[in-house]
């Protein structure tokens, strides 16, 4: 009596594994019980990467014309230069409009170099991207030019000054806003144009 107790116990305790191991999921080798596969954690599938947008010289080089006629440095010196062309600094001026393009042509270059070895995969990566270069670069090239034309003091001179004629700051917090400004004038519409329109999805 005792023995056909335990037997009917025995078999109920098997149905119960049986159908315990029935519905959990099989587990793949290598892998603990119960933990699911790899592949099935990664539900959202990565990004396409972006492609250079064909014919990619044409739109290469109008996004270069035109991110170099959209930034202010380029457009505001111009103008200005337009409405008045005498200056007692013609180098400087035409100096800091040239920066314009030589730090949007480097930061496109660099660009195009990290997009081959590893693809942008959206828009902003490679805005991002081309900022801090475009900034990095018109930014120290804004400051060898203010060191080499000597026109420093000139410029801390016009924007520093209070209508009473006092200075309101010191003079290296005036020329670090003039290379940051700068830069950031530069690198900004630069950055945005050319990943919209050198690079598609």
């Amino acid at each position: 009596m005792a023995t056909g107790n335990l037997d009917g116990v025995s078999m109920w305790i098997a149905t119960l594994v049986r159908r315990w191991l029935a519905g959990k999921p099989a587990a793949e080798p290598g892998t603990a019980t119960g933990a699911l596969p790899r592949r099935s954690r990664s539900a959202v599938p990565p990004a396409p990467a972006l492609r250079w947008r064909a014919p990619w010289l044409p739109w290469q080089l109008a996004s270069w014309l035109l991110t170099t006629l959209l930034a202010p440095p380029f457009w505001c010196v111009g103008t200005l230069l337009l409405i008045n062309p005498a200056s007692d600094q013609p180098f400087f001026w035409a100096a800091a409009m040239a920066i314009v393009p030589v730090a949007n042509g480097v930061a496109m270059i660099a660009a195009n170099q990290r997009h081959h070895r590893a693809p942008f995969a959206v828009h902003r990566a490679a805005a991002a991207y081309l900022f801090s270069i475009g900034g990095l670069v018109a930014g120290t090239l804004f400051a060898m030019l203010l060191w080499a034309s000597h026109s420093t003091s000139n410029l801390v001179d016009l924007l520093s000054a209070a209508p009473d004629g006092v200075r309101t700051a010191g003079e290296m917090s005036w020329v670090a806003a003039l290379i940051g400004g700068f830069g950031l004038a530069s690198a900004l519409p630069a950055c945005i144009v050319h990943a919209l329109l050198a690079f598609d999805e």
